[in-house]
C-alpha cells in the first residue's frame, strides 16, 4: 500500500502544478424573453475570435444556470447561447487580469417567429445540444488530427468519462449499449467502434435512455432502462473497411500473428479474423479477435497480451467469421429487424507442469495431526473446437419481441498427464505414494436452440388479453471418450504395500433437454375485465422442463497374467436419468410513481411470484440399486423489488432486492455412487437417505451515481449483499485411514450459510480542459460456515475471504497517460470441533502500474510493471516483479506499425495460486512464460466511403447567426 500511495504522490504533483495556470470565466441564466422562465439544456458555447476555434462549452442546467472556466485571458472571444425554437444570442468577450470572471446575470432569449431565418455573417458549430430527450455532440466543433477515432473526440466532451478499462460514463452513469446508425456494431463492444471508426466519419453523436430488453419479464416502466450512445454516421461514411494485419517473432522462438478484416455498409456488416500465436495470447474467440485489434486507442496494456501470466505454455490457432445483417435502413436502435450469423475454430496446444502442497489438520481417535500431500504433475491438452452461432431479433412495436438462437459447438480433445504424489504425516514419516498416467481422447457434439415471444400491446392501448410472453429452450448433447489409466499405489504402513491398476474406459454420453415458459399477462383483464383490481397486475406463469440422460459405461482392467483387457462389472453401466418439472404459478406486481416538474422523480415496483414446484425424477439402471421414481414437491416463492429516485441535477438512486427459494434433491451419483479405486485419496461412500436440499437465496443492490450539469467532477458507488442458507444441505464426514485416503461418507446438516458483498465507487474529475485523473475501488468479502464431521467428530468450518482493489488514472490527452493499482486479498479458514480449534490464513498483494507516453504522434512508449508477494498459509512468502515495456512507431499515416516488445525484464515471472477450504490449505506453482523480446510489425488498412474527398461538415449543430 505504501508504494501506490508513493505512486500517487509522483501523479498528483505534476498535476496540482499545472492546474496552477490562470485562467478565467463566465456565468450567468438563460431565461425566454416572453415568459420569464429560466431555460433548461441551453447550449453555451465559447470561441476565439480570431478563427472561430472551440474553447470552452456547456449546457445550461434545470435552472437555466451556466458556469464557464477555464477561459484564457487577454483573448479575444465570443460566446453563442442557442436553444431550440430560439434566435441565437451573440456575446463579444475580453477577459484580463482585472476582470477574469464575468458574470452576466441574465440573458434573454427571444422566440423564433415561424419560418424565420437568421441573417448570415458567421457560421457557428455548437458542440453539444439536447434534442428532446437526446444529447447530441457534433464532431466537427473539435479540431483534431486527421487519423482521430471517436474515442479521441469522446474524451475531450465534459461530463464524459473513458476509463482505462474501456468503461464510457457520462456524467458518471454507464453507458450499457453502443450503437453506429442504430444497430450493434460487429458484436456491440464500445471500443469496436470507438477506437476504429475516424472522428471525421461521424454525423453526430447520440446520448440517451432506452428499455432494457435483457429484462423482458420485467416491468415495461421507463425507469427500467439503460444508458445508450448511438454514433450516426455521415450519409457518405454509411459503408466502409477497416482491419489489421500482422506478425512478430521473437527470442526463445515466441511467435505471434494475427489478421483481422471488417467491412459495413448501411444494412451489412462482415468480418473475419484469423491467427497464431504461443505467447498465451487469448485473443481468438468470438468477438474478441475483433475487439483487440483495434485501430487506436488511449489507454493500451502490454502485458504478453491477455493471459500472458496464466499457467503453462499455450500455443493458439484460431479462425472467425461473422455477418450481421438488418433487413431494415432503419437507425432507431429500439426497433429492428435483423440477422447475425457467427462461426469460431479454435485450436490450443497447452503444456503445464505443477507443484502442488497440499496440508490438512486431521482431528484422530486419539491425537491430531498434520497431512501432506505433494504433487509433481505434468500434462498436454490438444482442445480444437468448432462454433457456429445463428441469432434472429425483430422488434416492431415497443412491447412486441420476437428473438431466436441456435447454437452448435464440436469440440475434439487429446491429453496425456502423468502424476506423483507422496503423502507424509507430520512432515516427517512417509505414509504413501501414487503414480498415474492418464491419456484420453473425447469427441463433443452440442446444439441449443433459444427463442422468446412476447407480444405486449398494453403500450397502444389495444387488447390487452393479448399479452403473453413465451420462452423455450432446448438442447442436444452426444460425447464419447476414451482414456486409459494407469495407477501405482504404495503403502508405507498398511499390510499390503502396493497394487497397480491399469483401467481402460469407454464411455458414450447423451443427453436431450427442454422447456417452456409462458406468462400470460392479460390474467387480469380475462378474469376481472375493465376492474383494475387496485391497479395490482396478475400474470399467470406456467414452467415445464423435461431432461433425458443416457450412459453407456464400458470399463475394462488389465489382467496382468494373460495380458488381456477383462470387463470390470463393478464399473461397466448403462444408465438413463429422467427429470420433469413442472411449476405453475401466479405472478402480482404493484407500481407508484411520481414527478415533480424540475425537482425530482421516483418509481418503485413490487412483485410477488407464488409458485409450486413438481419434480418426477427417475433413473433406470442395470445396477437394480440405482433404479429409483421419486416424486418432489415445494412451494417456490420469489420477491422482487425496483426502487428509482432521480433529483433533477443533483443524483441518481437505483435499488434493487431480489428473493427466492429452490428444491434440489440428490444426484443419483450422491445416492449410490460407483467407487473407481483409481482415485486413491478421495472416495465418496454413497447415502440413499439423503433429503432434497432447500435453498433460499436473496440479493439487493443499491446504486447512486451524481447527475449533475456542468461540473468537472463526477462519481458513482454500489452496494451488493448476497445471503443464501440452504436446509438439508449436503455435507459429508470425511474419515481418513492410515495411508492418508480419504472416504466422505454424504450426510444431510442444516444451516449451512453463505454471506457475500461487495462495494464500488468510481470517482473523476477534470483538472484542466486536457487533463483527468479518476479513482475506483471495489471490496469483495464473503463469509461461509459449513458443518460436518472429521473422523466422525462433529466440525464447523468456516471461510472468510476479503479483497480490496484500488487504482488511480492520470490522463494527459495526447501526452501521456498512467494507471497504478493495489490489490490485498486475504483468506482466512477456521475449522473449529470439540477436539481441535485450527486457522489458517493466506494473503496475496500486487501492486501494479502501466504507463503510455506518446512522445510525439508516431512513437509511443509503454511500460508496466506487476508486484506480487503470495504468502501462504505456512507463513512462507513468494515475491515476484514482472516488468514489461514496449515501443511502438506508427508510420504511413499511422497505418503501418513497428513495436518493440520485452516480456518479463526481471526474469521473476512465476505462477502461484494460494487456496484455503475447510482443514485444507493448497499451493499450486506452475509453469509460464520466461523472458523474451519480440519485434511486430502490423499494417492497418482502412477507407470509409465511396471516395477518398473530404465530407462537407454536418448541418446538425450548426447555426448561422450575425456577429
Amino acid at each position: 500500500m505504501r508504494t501506490f500511495l508513493l505512486l500517487c504522490l509522483v501523479v498528483l504533483f505534476p498535476t496540482v502544478l499545472m492546474a496552477q495556470k490562470t485562467t478565467g470565466g463566465i456565468k450567468g441564466t438563460i431565461y425566454d424573453s416572453i415568459n420569464d422562465y429560466a431555460l433548461q439544456s441551453a447550449s453555451i458555447s465559447v470561441y476565439k475570435q480570431s478563427d472561430s476555434s472551440i474553447v470552452e462549452f456547456q449546457l445550461s442546467n434545470t435552472s437555466g444556470e451556466f458556469d464557464i472556466k477555464n477561459l484564457p485571458p487577454k483573448v479575444p472571444l465570443y460566446m453563442v447561447v442557442s436553444h431550440t425554437g430560439y434566435r441565437p444570442l451573440v456575446k463579444n468577450l475580453l477577459l484580463d487580469s482585472l476582470n477574469l470572471i464575468t458574470d452576466f446575470k441574465k440573458l434573454f432569449l427571444f422566440q423564433k417567429a415561424e419560418n424565420e431565418m437568421d441573417e448570415v455573417v458567421v457560421k457557428a458549430v455548437q458542440p453539444i445540444r439536447m434534442n428532446g430527450d437526446t444529447l447530441e455532440i457534433n464532431p466537427d466543433a473539435f479540431k483534431l488530427d486527421s487519423n482521430a477515432v471517436v474515442e479521441d473526440m469522446l474524451m475531450r466532451v465534459p461530463g464524459l468519462t473513458v476509463w482505462g478499462d474501456g468503461t464510457i460514463t457520462m456524467n458518471g452513469r454507464k453507458l450499457e449499449k453502443v450503437y453506429v446508425d442504430g444497430k450493434p456494431f460487429f458484436g456491440g463492444a464500445a471500443q469496436t467502434a470507438t477506437q476504429n471508426l475516424p472522428k471525421n466519419a461521424i454525423e453526430k453523436i447520440q446520448l440517451y435512455q432506452e428499455k432494457d430488453l435483457s429484462k423482458v419479464q420485467q416491468s415495461e416502466e421507463k425507469t427500467d432502462s439503460l444508458y445508450a450512445m448511438n454514433i450516426k454516421l455521415k450519409a457518405d461514411k454509411k459503408k466502409g473497411m477497416f482491419g489489421k494485419i500482422g506478425a512478430g517473432y521473437g527470442t526463445d522462438n515466441r511467435y505471434t500473428g494475427d489478421g483481422v478484416m471488417q467491412f459495413y455498409n448501411k444494412r451489412t456488416q462482415a468480418g473475419i479474423a484469423a491467427g497464431i500465436n504461443n505467447i498465451n495470447k487469448e485473443e481468438g474467440t468470438g468477438e474478441n479477435a475483433f475487439m483487440e485489434n483495434t485501430f487506436k486507442s488511449n489507454f493500451r496494456v502490454f502485458f504478453g497480451g491477455r493471459g500472458g501470466g496464466a499457467d503453462g505454455i499455450t500455443r493458439r490457432t484460431y479462425a472467425n467469421a461473422k455477418i450481421q445483417h438488418s433487413f431494415s435502413e432503419s437507425d432507431n436502435s429500439q426497433f429492428y429487424n435483423r440477422m447475425s450469423a457467427d462461426y469460431g475454430y479454435l485450436n490450443t496446444l497447452r503444456n503445464v507442469t505443477t507443484n502442488t502442497t497440499n496440508v490438512q489438520n486431521i482431528t484422530g481417535d486419539n491425537n491430531n495431526y498434520k497431512l501432506s500431500n505433494i504433487s509433481e504433475s505434468r500434462g498436454i491438452n490438444n482442445n480444437t473446437s468448432n462454433n457456429v452461432k445463428f441469432m434472429y431479433e425483430n422488434r416492431k412495436q415497443f412491447g412486441n419481441f420476437v428473438n431466436l438462437t441456435a447454437n452448435y459447438t464440436n469440440q475434439f480433445t487429446t491429453s496425456e498427464n502423468e502424476s506423483t504424489t507422496n503423502v507424509f504425516k507430520n512432515d516427517s514419516t512417509a505414509i504413501s505414494t501414487a503414480l498415474n498416467r492418464n491419456r484420453s481422447t473425447t469427441v463433443n457434439d452440442n446444439l441449443n436452440m433459444f427463442g422468446f415471444i412476447r407480444s405486449n400491446d398494453a403500450g397502444q392501448l389495444q387488447d390487452p388479453r393479448k399479452n403473453f410472453m413465451l420462452f423455450f429452450n432446448g438442447g442436444y448433447n452426444n460425447s464419447s471418450s476414451n482414456s486409459n489409466t494407469v495407477s501405482r499405489f504404495l503403502s508405507y504402513i498398511d499390510s499390503i504395500p502396493s497394487d497397480l491398476i491399469d483401467r481402460k474406459y469407454n464411455t458414450l454420453n447423451r443427453n436431450y433437454n427442454a422447456s417452456l415458459t409462458l406468462n400470460y399477462d392479460g390474467f387480469k383483464s380475462l378474469i376481472f375485465g375493465i376492474y383494475n383490481f387496485f391497479n395490482i397486475d396478475v400474470s399467470l406463469a406456467n414452467d415445464i422442463s423435461i431432461s433425458r440422460s443416457e450412459m453407456d459405461s464400458r470399463v475394462a482392467d488389465l489382467d496382468t497374467l494373460n495380458n488381456l483387457y477383462r470387463a470390470n462389472d463393478q464399473l461397466t453401466n448403462n444408465n438413463i436419468l429422467t427429470n420433469f418439472y413442472y411449476k405453475p404459478g401466479l405472478s402480482f406486481r404493484k407500481s407508484i410513481n411520481k414527478s415533480v416538474w424540475e425537482k425530482y422523480n421516483y418509481w418503485f415496483s413490487m412483485g410477488i411470484e407464488l409458485k409450486y414446484q413438481f419434480l418426477n425424477q427417475k433413473n433406470e439402471s442395470s445396477f437394480l440399486f440405482r433404479n429409483i421414481d421419486r416424486n418432489f414437491t415445494a412451494f417456490t416463492p420469489n420477491l422482487n423489488m425496483n426502487f428509482n429516485y432521480n433529483k433533477n441535477n443533483a443524483y441518481r438512486i437505483n435499488s434493487y432486492l431480489w428473493a427466492n427459494m429452490q428444491q434440489t434433491p440428490a444426484s443419483i451419483d450422491q445416492l449410490y455412487p460407483l467407487v473407481d479405486s483409481t482415485n486413491r485419496y478421495n472416495i465418496i461412500a454413497g447415502n440413499p437417505n439423503l433429503k432434497a436440499s432447500t435453498n433460499t437465496y436473496s440479493n439487493w443492490n443499491f446504486d447512486i451515481s451524481r447527475a449533475k450539469m456542468n461540473t468537472k467532477s463526477n462519481y458513482s458507488a454500489g452496494l451488493g449483499l448476497n445471503y443464501n442458507n440452504t436446509a438439508n444441505a449436503i455435507s459429508d464426514n470425511t474419515v481418513y485411514d492410515s495411508s492418508g485416503r480419504s472416504t466422505r461418507y454424504l450426510i444431510n446438516v442444516d444451516n449451512q450459510r453463505a454471506i457475500s458483498g461487495n462495494v464500488n465507487a468510481r470517482f473523476s474529475t477534470n483538472l484542466t480542459k486536457m487533463s483527468n485523473l479518476n479513482f475506483s475501488y471495489r471490496l469483495n468479502l464473503s463469509t461461509n460456515e459449513r458443518p460436518g464431521f472429521i473422523n466422525d467428530v462433529s466440525s464447523k468450518s468456516t471461510n472468510n475471504s476479503i479483497s480490496n482493489n484500488l487504482s488511480a488514472t492520470y490522463s494527459l490527452v495526447d501526452k501521456f497517460n498512467i494507471t497504478i493499482g493495489e490489490t490485498i486479498a486475504t483468506n482466512r479458514s477456521r475449522q473449529q470441533s470439540i477436539r481441535f480449534t485450527g486457522n489458517s490464513v493466506i494473503r496475496n498483494y500486487t501492486t501494479s502500474g502501466n504507463i503510455n507516453y506518446f512522445i510525439t504522434k508516431e512513437l509511443t512508449l509503454n511500460s508496466s510493471l506487476n508486484y506480487q508477494n503470495n504468502i501462504a498459509a505456512d507463513g512462507n512468502s513468494a515475491k515476484a516483479t514482472i516488468w514489461n515495456a514496449n515501443a511502438i512507431y506508427r508510420f504511413m499515416q499511422q497505418k503501418a506499425e513497428i513495436k518493440l516488445s520485452a516480456f518479463d525484464l526481471l526474469r521473476q515471472n512465476r505462477n502461484i495460486t494460494n487456496f484455503i477450504e475447510r482443514n485444507t490449505a493448497t499451493t499450486t506453482i506452475s509453469n509460464g512464460l520466461q523472458q523474451y523480446f519480440m519485434v511486430t510489425f502490423s499494417y492497418y488498412p482502412r477507407k470509409f466511403g465511396g471516395s477518398n474527398r473530404p465530407s462537407p461538415p454536418s448541418s446538425g449543430g450548426a447555426i448561422m447567426i450575425v456577429r
